[in-house]
């Protein structure tokens, strides 16, 4: 019971958190559109900001599952990593499984490319709290497969390749793909990956 409380509170935050006003919705009106009185809330979160950082963890579970899934494949693979494969690690972890619910997907994307774009230093902290050794071992094979560019470069294109992947994947350009079905899903999952390896593996200034 507590546990089905707690996952409806959850629900109704990530919907509210994820909506162009979302920064503003109350404890309160997350407690209406759960069903529940606002002290279970507190009971279950303690405050708001508590509330926010345990719906972005549950949106951002799922993605890293499925990163992690990859990131074991291209470690038992046999070479470096290109920056494809790189690429890929950023966007295919985006896109739903079979099994999910297309919704809650969609919710949690839009909130996690809103937190990420708003809150970066809470999502980047989540990130290395709950996925630690993930994130040690997607920042080895960056520097495997990218080993000509400085480190806070590599850092750095990285967090490009993640807000871009999210607003990519998250935004319109997603929702008119989805309209038009499943080719032009494909099609732009293919042309984001490239985008972002292109970037990843970019010249770098010798100024």
């Amino acid at each position: 019971m507590a546990a089905a409380t707690r996952e409806k509170i959850l629900e109704a935050a990530a919907r509210l958190f994820a909506t162009p006003d979302g920064s503003a919705a109350s404890l309160r009106a997350i407690a209406r559109a759960a069903g529940v009185n606002s002290a279970l809330i507190h009971y279950h979160f303690g405050s708001r900001e508590g509330l926010f950082e345990a719906v972005l963890l549950s949106a951002l579970k799922p993605v890293q599952e499925r990163r992690r899934a990859l990131i074991e494949r291209l470690r038992e693979a046999a070479g470096p990593p290109s920056a494809e494969d790189l690429a890929r690690l950023f966007v295919e972890p985006l896109i739903a499984s079979a099994e999910e619910d297309p919704e809650r997907h969609a919710v949690n994307l839009r909130l996690l490319a809103r937190g990420f774009s708003e809150h970066r230093a809470l999502v980047q902290d989540l990130t290395l709290k709950h996925f630690g050794p993930l994130m040690y071992g997607l920042g080895n094979l960056l520097g495997a497969a990218l080993p000509h560019l400085p480190t806070e470069l590599k850092h750095r294109r990285m967090r490009f390749c993640v807000q871009c992947a999210l607003e990519s994947i998250a935004g319109p350009e997603w929702e008119v793909a989805s309209q038009e079905g499943p080719d032009a899903q494909a099609a732009l999952v293919s042309d984001l990956i490239a985008f972002l390896a292109g970037g990843l593996d970019a010249p770098v200034d010798p100024a």
